[in-house]
């Protein structure tokens, strides 16, 4: 899908773009300093319930936001949720402690337990607040492990959950009063003689004005996903070649705003990542992530194990090929899986994002533009060792539990490449979302939350839990920030 059409999905079904009861921007002023209790940059989940949880407690409140409307990776996401202990919960048999230690888990045991906890804590609240606020959620049980009965999902209307999310947010941030400044950039931290911060400058229409804040400033500006510069110099060259899949705002200004106060970065090289068709923002998960199929290069050769998960896979691929560019070779048989390749091909047709069929190998790599004679081999050698359960001796190998061979025309090639969703690195924050420096020390009146966030998620997070975290972790902030608890 192109990135207009998402944007009309996203927000322009929503109003967004022309309803002035959501984006409440407010009026050029003539001064060049404004103030207020509680500065919030950036207006996505974790930056708007930041915002909303100041205000409930009387604050004056400012959200910045650099684009003319908001536009974060909240608005392109399913809209699942993810906790522990809502009101929804209370049968399920789940505990905190079961909670942190999957989520801790899924880090690789890098993540800052302390901090995983208090979003733990705040995760079950925070949900029960949202579906308060209008927000459509239903918790699903009895999901896979790490999800469990702790996932909810979004009831839609045929847009993206994440945009019902932030439509809600973005309604009760406006009839509770916060202010939301849009097409306002932030860009350089304000400071008093001992360090603290006290406000923000941003570039604005009517030049550089000040926004000082009496009580702290929460960065919520997501990461830095869509800087290919910051992206290249924290992981690794190799990082030039993927695919983004979230918003194009997530420019680093998380790393360039407390870079220069000493802030300590942490995780820099993870992030969050999936399957993507660049062209047209298709998704060929359901297909990639199945029991089917084998995943070759343009050069007909198999490049990763296809039985690792979706975000370690589509981290590989752009390390492992020239080009980030692969394809899903599979046949008629993948629709034993609850019919996902119909279902994939319907969807991939609405989108005019191409898929290759063929009745032969070596005619379906002739339509897609594969070394054919590689294709056939790769595709022989793999029968044959699936066949014969020997799946794990290929190189790379194929560790499936129960693999299938790609034998039954017709065959598919369906392309896909690696693509960052989200950066899991930034200015490190403590359980209260104060940012540290290099010591551990919080930097007084300094906040951040979601992706601009750094501590929380290494390698993989419980599914859900980037969104739900956001907001718990915003409105962490916003209560320590004014309250100082």
């Amino acid at each position: 899908m192109q990135r207009r059409n998402l944007f009309k999905l996203g927000l322009g079904s929503l109003g967004i773009m022309s309803t002035a009861e959501l984006v409440h921007a407010q009026e050029p002023s003539e001064s060049k300093t404004n103030k207020f209790d509680f500065i919030v940059i950036g207006a996505g989940a974790a930056g708007m319930a930041a915002a909303i949880e100041a205000r409930s407690l009387g604050a004056s409140v400012a959200v910045l936001e650099k684009a003319l409307r908001p536009d974060g990776n909240t608005f392109y996401a399913s809209g699942r949720l993810c906790g522990v202990g809502s009101r929804y919960q209370k049968e399920t048999g789940d505990t905190l402690e079961k909670f942190v230690n999957d989520a801790w888990h899924e880090t690789q045991g890098v993540g800052d337990k302390k901090v995983i906890e208090a979003f733990a804590k705040e995760s079950g609240p925070s949900i029960d607040w949202l579906i308060d606020m209008g927000v459509p959620l239903t918790l699903k049980k009895g999901l896979p492990a790490p999800n469990l009965s702790r996932a909810f999902f979004m009831t839609t209307d045929g847009t993206t959950g994440g945009s019902i999310l932030m439509r809600r947010l973005l309604k009760k941030a406006k009839d509770d009063g916060v202010k939301l400044f849009v097409n306002t950039k932030a860009f350089e931290l304000i400071t008093n003689p001992d360090g603290d911060v006290i406000g923000v400058k941003a570039k604005t229409p009517e030049g550089v004005k000040s926004f000082m804040a009496a009580k702290g400033v929460i960065i919520a500006t997501g990461g830095f996903s869509a800087n290919e510069e910051m992206r290249v110099m924290y992981m690794g060259p190799w990082a030039a070649r993927l695919n983004l899949r979230g918003s194009m705002r997530n420019t680093g200004e998380n790393i360039l705003m407390t870079r220069p106060l000493g802030a300590k970065l942490v995780n820099m090289t993870e992030f969050y990542a999936g399957p993507i068709v660049p062209e047209t923002h298709a998704n060929p998960a359901r297909v990639s992530n199945s029991a089917y199929g084998m995943i070759v290069g343009k050069d007909g050769k198999r490049c990763v194990d296809e039985s690792l998960g979706q975000a370690i896979r589509s981290k590989l691929l752009p390390q492992v090929t020239p080009d980030n560019r692969t394809f899903i070779i599979c046949d008629i048989k993948t629709n034993d899986e609850d019919n996902i390749l119909t279902k994939l091909l319907d969807r991939f047709k609405r989108l005019n994002s191409p898929v290759y069929e063929a009745n032969t190998i070596a005619e379906l790599a002739k339509k897609a533009g594969i070394n054919e004679k590689n294709l056939v081999a790769s595709v022989k050698e793999f029968n044959e060792a699936i066949a014969k359960n020997k799946g794990s001796e290929l190189e790379p190998p194929h560790n499936r539990k129960k693999p299938h061979p790609v034998s039954t025309a017709p065959f598919y090639a369906i392309p896909m490449s690696g693509g960052i969703a989200a950066t899991f690195g930034g200015p490190k924050i403590n359980e209260h979302a104060q940012v540290v420096d290099l010591d551990d020390v919080p930097i007084k009146g300094l906040y951040a939350a979601g992706n601009a966030a750094g501590g929380l998620w290494y390698a993989e997070d419980i599914p859900g839990c980037q969104i739900t975290s956001g907001v718990a972790m915003g409105r962490i902030a916003a209560r320590h920030a004014i309250t100082g608890k």
